[in-house]
């Protein structure tokens, strides 16, 4: 290889077709300044690889890269059906169901209440039928109290039953227990 020093700026002339020349041109322009420069650096390619373009190698690469190429049109085109079958189909689905959702929305009006009022912890309590601890506990004392006595009336009242067997008929229980202390037990649970 010369290098830029051992050059001349003489030129010599290569016969070469028309239709090539004009290629040549055309390629020479994207590759270098000059036509001389173009050839060079094609032939220093060319020199440094160890390639030719008739090469077996060299046509084998491109047979393989053509197949690579031709494969990876396949998968491509083989990608773009399966979009165009299973995702596109899904999306548009999902996407109309949440337009839908969103036409809904804009057209339904949240509930506005006119009369709203502020209320206390015991009166919201009263208001949903609850009770504060206080009053639970003393409701639970009050039954507490109410169980005790029905049992002590309970146990008067056991007390107070006798068997009699009469001489005729069936045998019967007897309630022994003034009347005005029942009167009293019946207006007490009423």
């Amino acid at each position: 290889m010369e290098t830029n020093k051992d050059r001349k700026t003489l030129f010599s002339a290569i016969s070469i077709n028309r239709i090539t020349a004009a290629r040549f041109r055309k390629f020479s322009k994207n590759i270098a300044p000059s036509h001389s420069e173009s050839l060079d650096d094609m032939m220093d390619f060319f020199e440094v690889t160890k390639i030719h373009p008739r090469s077996p190698i060299f046509r084998h690469y491109i047979g393989l890269y053509n197949y690579v190429i031709g494969r990876l049109d396949f998968i491509v085109a083989l990608l773009r059906e399966q979009e165009d079958k299973y995702h596109k189909p899904t999306y548009n689905i999902l996407a109309g169901l949440f337009q839908k959702a969103e036409i809904i929305e804009a057209k339904t009006k949240p509930l506005e209440e006119n009369n709203v009022r502020r209320l206390t912890r015991e009166q919201w309590e009263l208001e949903d039928d609850r009770f504060s601890l206080q009053d639970y506990n003393s409701i639970k004392d009050a039954q507490k109290k109410d169980r005790e006595e029905f049992k002590k009336m309970l146990l008067k009242i056991i007390d107070g039953i006798e068997k009699v067997n009469p001489t005729f008929g069936k045998p019967y229980l007897k309630l022994n227990i003034d009347v005005s202390e029942l009167h009293i037990m019946k207006r007490k649970y009423e």
